[in-house]
């Protein structure tokens, strides 16, 4: 168990970027959206790096609905059994940093710097804006030495960065339809997808799944020579676990995440902690765990209503939204609702009309190309049969607050349907980020 700091020589900054900007300004010119669909220019640069197969041991947490909770939870719980640990997972509120954390801790602006200089020595001119990131993090688990590493799959399984990293165990949450442009029109494919993250006896760690996707990934853990465990539920949770984070989902995940940790130290041998019980050191990660904008409630201030934040970007993640609100008897008062363009919306007007009696307000989005402007969406919420009966297209998240305080009284105002709409609004209140 590791408790050293990256040694990083920051004195001369050595290659095309001299400062903190300088590496942001790489990233915005790669594009937040832009991929392409091939592994052979991150594994060459990883190879150069000699991180194909990194010191540390890997986990890697693919699906559609609670990747990042589940990697929260997981490095929550490695790093309170004394295990230095890594986590990446995606997208960021404000600043790429967000991404890639030691310890629970972001990276200081001038680590970032010299670990980019070291990606574009080892040819990392031709990475895209997730490529470069993945190899900044896998770059960064090994200069700070980390005992463990958590990486949260960005899209898909077979195409997606991190799999180009050796993994000592897969894990995957709840498979569901999701960026079916990119992945497949049926959760079939787009479990098949995923599934080709699945590597050569490699376990492979499951939630419950439907009985289609579970076939899926079985065939292909078999294929593999991989052995396949489904996680227990939460009933396999130590009795005093209480996450922080709001939902019985967030159960499930905790669940899912102690299943993949257990796993991944039966097969690295890492030593579980003599001085404190192992479910005592679950309980507590699990209760020190926190990710931003998962079932958020908001106390009101004098520049918004009360209010609660979930990333709940498709019916599936929206359904266990749902769930969770009626298991706490909340009905929104009115929804802040964003959506990308690309978005497949079925069913998804029906829900918000059952969620609320109020107004839907679609505020734009800001740098953000691949959004829908507040007009696109609120023909295509407004023109479905049951969709809601009313929605009110605002200039920015500022006006959507402002407008929705009107509506609130005793019940909060829930913002949800995008990350990135969450990211307008944490750009607003940064102070939200932390519990």
């Amino acid at each position: 168990m590791n408790d050293n700091a990256a040694d990083f020589d920051t004195t001369m900054p050595q290659g095309p970027f001299t400062s903190y900007a300088d590496v942001l300004a790489h990233l915005d010119n790669l594009g937040l959206f832009h991929m392409e669909l091939d592994l052979a220019r991150i594994k060459r640069v990883l190879e150069e790096l000699e991180l194909t197969r990194p010191e540390y041991p890997v986990v890697q947490v693919v699906g559609t609905n609670g990747k990042g909770s589940t990697a929260t939870f997981m490095a929550s719980i490695a790093t309170g059994a004394g295990f230095s640990t890594g986590l990446f997972i995606s997208p960021h509120f404000i600043t790429p940093r967000e991404r890639v954390l030691v310890d629970g801790e972001m990276l200081p602006e001038e680590d970032w710097l010299v670990l980019a200089n070291d990606i574009m020595a080892a040819g990392g001119e031709v990475l895209t804006y997730f490529e470069f990131l993945t190899v900044l993090a896998a770059l960064a688990f090994a200069d700070y030495e980390v005992d463990l590493a958590v990486f949260e799959a960005g899209l898909g399984g077979t195409y997606d960065a991190t799999t180009a990293i050796a993994a000592d165990t897969v894990v995957f949450t709840p498979v569901a339809l999701d960026h079916q442009q990119i992945l497949g029109d049926t959760v079939e494919k787009i479990a098949a997808d995923k599934a080709g993250a699945i590597r050569s006896n490699v376990p492979v760690v499951s939630a419950r799944q439907t009985d289609a996707v579970l076939e899926i990934l079985k065939n292909a853990s078999n294929t593999a020579g991989a052995p396949f465990t489904v996680a227990a539920g939460p009933d396999s949770l130590p009795e005093e676990a209480r996450p922080v984070l709001n939902g019985v989902h967030q159960l499930h995940n905790a669940a899912l995440a102690v299943a993949a940790l257990q796993t991944v130290m039966d097969e690295k041998a890492l030593p579980r902690p003599t001085l404190i019980p192992w479910s005592d050191v679950v309980t507590l990660g699990i209760a020190d765990a926190w990710i931003a904008g998962r079932m958020q409630h908001i106390a009101p201030a004098p520049d918004h209503p009360a209010l609660i934040l979930d990333g709940g970007h498709n019916l599936h993640g929206l359904r266990a939204l749902q769930a969770a609100l009626a298991a706490e008897n909340i009905r929104p008062a009115a929804i802040i609702f964003g959506a990308m363009k690309d978005k497949n919306l079925e069913g998804i007007p029906d829900l918000l009309s059952a969620l609320t009696d109020g107004p839907v307000l679609l505020p734009a989005l800001t740098q953000n190309s691949r959004a829908a402007t507040p007009q696109e969406l609120a023909v295509r919420l407004g023109g479905a049969p049951d969709g809601p009966t009313e929605t009110i297209p605002c200039a920015s998240v500022r006006e959507a607050l402002d407008k929705a305080a009107a509506y609130a009284a005793e019940n909060p105002v829930l913002i949800c349907g995008s990350l990135y709409l969450l990211a307008d609004f944490f750009t607003l209140h940064p102070e939200y980020l932390r519990p």
